[in-house]
């Protein structure tokens, strides 16, 4: 996600106090470029940490037990820190995820997170036979990962720790219920309408518990994402506006607003009512000029107008212009190698340039990516045999032609036209099947 900035959030104190962790670093490959830091689990910065030789250390954290976010760049993983916690990190900048690790007092539960979080991953990497069936067929395959998740918790000694992960677990498994039909959505372009009784179990579920939005990351997620998707599919700003109206936590309702913010960009069909929704709730001055100026990119790249051109280099360090393809179509994917949805399209983008190879389109890859992830991003390229001209962005999600589209959220597709102009400023995943009724209707 592209930094927002701090101008709404200043307006808000956020506060945690108790006792004194402790915190060391070991990162291998870190660059001058490599930022880290550790968050809320509202990604509010606590402390952004500086890296001195590949290693960092940080005392007197003073703060209460539960969850928290490490943040590597654009990456980020959930962490527990506990009262007296000595907490020893080890990572490889350009492989964050793959390669965190703790030793030290407090690593047994945050070991856990991390091998928990590979385990869900793993088990749904097959996104096609994941979501294949119906909805009791997600059903039992969600208790299945539960199931295993918890028997890895039950091992982990700390009885505060499990506790609280336990109740974070319930919460998850009440968002992947409640997320389904937006996933399939957002996965394969379908709409799909499933009985009542689906959703039984979140009945009687407070979705505005200030407490809990504070404590557990997966309330986090469920509590968030209904009131952001209930503003999302409202019909009119009138009905927007009475969403917002119902929301007393002051934590969510700043985080749906923040989201109107992204939405500007990404739902150009209601992106003036999103800007609409920012200037009649948000008091900042400032953050309702950044919002207009994110509505003015929208309009400037709306469909029909001509896109603006870019210049980034290739893998070999050449450097390609949009104009160089100038007679053909051009489908962009803006993605990053630690963006799981991005990479999940790679199969659907591999085929697609497979069954176009012969027609008068390209294929072009944007890496948003931080520079200390370049070799991981020609690796990912390999790993992943990705084809198309693929380009690493100059300055991630500050680069002229990324900045001018308002990318908020990736992956994002763009497609050009053989005169340079914006058919779709937001065309459809190639995981939906109406990506290749429309390029076969354009490519025929």
């Amino acid at each position: 996600m592209r930094k927002l900035g701090v101008v709404l959030l200043s307006t808000f104190v956020f506060t945690t106090s108790i006792s004194a962790q402790k915190i060391k670093g070991v990162i291998k490959n870190a660059s001058s470029e490599t930022k880290f830091s550790l968050r809320t689990i509202g990604d509010r910065t606590i402390k952004e940490i500086p890296i001195e030789n590949g290693t960092f250390e940080v005392d007197n954290l003073n703060l209460k037990e539960g969850f928290y976010l490490i943040r590597k760049d654009n990456s980020t993983e959930h962490v527990y820190l506990k009262p007296n916690d000595e907490l020893i990190i080890s990572f490889d900048a350009q492989k964050f995820d793959e390669t965190l690790s703790y030793a030290g007092e407090g690593s047994e539960a945050n070991n856990y997170l991390v091998i928990k979080g590979k385990l869900e991953l793993e088990r749904k990497k097959d996104t096609d036979k994941f979501y294949e069936g119906n909805e009791q067929d997600y059903k039992r395959k969600i208790l299945a990962i539960e199931k295993e998740i918890k028997d890895l918790l039950a091992k982990v000694n700390s009885e505060s720790f499990r506790k609280e992960e336990a109740k974070n677990l319930r919460f998850g498994y009440l968002f992947d219920i409640y997320n389904y039909p937006n996933i399939m959505k957002f996965n394969f372009g379908k709409k799909v309408t499933v009985p009542e009784s689906f959703f039984s179990e979140l009945e009687g579920v407070n979705f505005d518990n200030a407490a809990n939005y504070l404590k557990y990351p997966y309330y986090k997620y469920l509590a968030g994402t209904k009131w952001k998707k209930d503003v999302e599919n409202a019909d009119s700003f009138e009905e927007m506006s009475s969403i917002m109206e119902k929301i007393r936590s002051k934590h969510i309702f700043v985080d749906v607003i923040i989201n109107s913010f992204y939405r500007i960009a990404d739902t150009p069909e209601k992106s003036k009512m999103h800007f609409k929704l920012i200037e009649k709730f948000v008091p900042n001055k400032e953050f309702i000029k950044q919002a207009k100026a994110e509505y003015e990119k929208v309009k400037a790249t709306s469909n029909g107008n001509k896109a603006p051109n870019f210049k980034f280099n290739d893998r070999n360090g050449k450097l390609v212009e949009l104009t160089n393809f100038k007679g053909k179509y051009v489908l962009i994917d803006i993605w990053a190698t630690w963006c799981v949805p991005c990479l999940k399209q790679v199969p659907y983008l591999k085929k697609l340039e497979k069954k176009y190879h012969d027609k008068n389109i390209v294929f072009v890859g944007i890496s948003v990516d931080d520079k200390d992830e370049y070799k991981l991003w020609k690796e990912t390229l390999d790993k992943k045999k990705m084809g198309g001209v693929q380009l690493f962005a100059d300055k991630s999600f500050e680069s002229d032609f990324v900045d001018a589209f308002g990318v908020a959220s990736i992956p994002r597709f763009i497609l050009i036209s053989p005169e340079g102009t914006i058919v779709e400023s937001h065309f459809s995943k190639p995981s939906h099947k109406i990506t290749e009724d429309k390029l076969d209707a354009l490519l025929k």
